[in-house]
């Protein structure tokens, strides 16, 4: 007697198991790549430190996180994160309104696009260094440098992705929303803001990264606090250990703003612009 077929429903089930265990393996793959990894550059620090340099030259890393934890105890610690972080968040956003017109421009004016193609890419190529030293001579030690430097420097990044955003829009789901009699709300509303905001999204993640490491080279040259500043004044007295100390606590930061917020975000986006997430039409 023969085995019995399995039915369709059946089959489907079965096939629907094993995708979401390859699924959670290749979840699980990658976040233990990612330990690894981490644990290799610990591991490379630490023979380095012992073996190649002096802990003088290059503190340990237990000693550089104990070091971190005590500025973290101390109430400077907050100000200065606190003076960063409002600049960097000020020069992001002011970047991000003056991307918005931009972006429309090279985006459907064909004059502007070649005009302001070759100026952002002319921003790109010069070495921020540069722009801290020129805020130095022109602005003085202002909290202005660092907001400046970093609208400047991220602009480009944001306005180049939501024009690239923009362009990739399918011109037949305008015409056809034109002959329907949409007005010109609802195409933005429904065709181009969803389809530009990942590519925006993308280009701000990286933005905002840039505008921290703008934000902080400023300040090491150009202010009278921040998390630059502390750089620099460890720099100076021949303090590697706070130095890199200041450098993780910059680098977590950074970090938890990329995956509480910057993931988060990128999350609800894709979930809003699906077919079943209540994306408008």
């Amino acid at each position: 007697m023969s085995a019995a077929v399995p039915s369709a429903p059946e089959a489907t089930s079965a096939h629907s198991v094993r995708e979401l265990r390859r699924a959670v393996r290749r979840r699980w793959g990658f976040r233990l790549s990612v330990l690894l990894g981490w644990a290799a550059f610990v591991g490379v620090w630490y023979v380095v430190s012992l073996y190649l340099l002096t802990p003088q030259q290059l503190p340990q890393p237990h000693v550089v996180a104990t070091e971190a934890g005590e500025l973290l105890s101390q109430r400077d610690f907050g100000r200065n994160f606190q003076a960063s972080i409002l600049r960097v968040v000020a020069g992001f956003l002011l970047a991000l309104l003056a991307s918005v017109g931009l972006g429309l421009l090279i985006a459907y004016n064909r004059w502007w696009r070649r005009f302001l193609v070759n100026t952002l890419l002319f921003l790109v190529s010069v070495p921020t260094v540069s722009f801290a030293i020129l805020s130095l001579l022109v602005l003085g030690v202002s909290p202005m440098g660092p907001i400046l430097n970093a609208m400047i420097v991220t602009t480009p990044y944001i306005t180049m992705n939501l024009a690239q955003g923009l362009t990739g829009v399918d011109r037949r789901l305008i015409v056809m929303s034109e002959a329907f009699g949409r007005t010109r709300a609802q195409m933005i509303t429904g065709i181009l803001v969803p389809a530009s905001l990942l590519s925006v999204l993308g280009g701000t993640r990286l933005a905002f990264a840039v505008a921290w490491r703008v934000g902080l080279l400023t300040e090491v040259f150009a202010s009278a606090d921040g998390i630059g500043l502390q750089i620099r004044r460890s720099f100076e007295s021949y303090d590697i250990r706070g130095m890199l100390a200041w450098a993780l606590l910059f680098i977590v930061i950074m970090l938890l703003i990329e995956n509480l917020v910057f993931r988060q975000l990128e999350r609800l986006l894709s979930r809003w612009r699906s077919p079943d997430g209540g994306a408008a039409p």
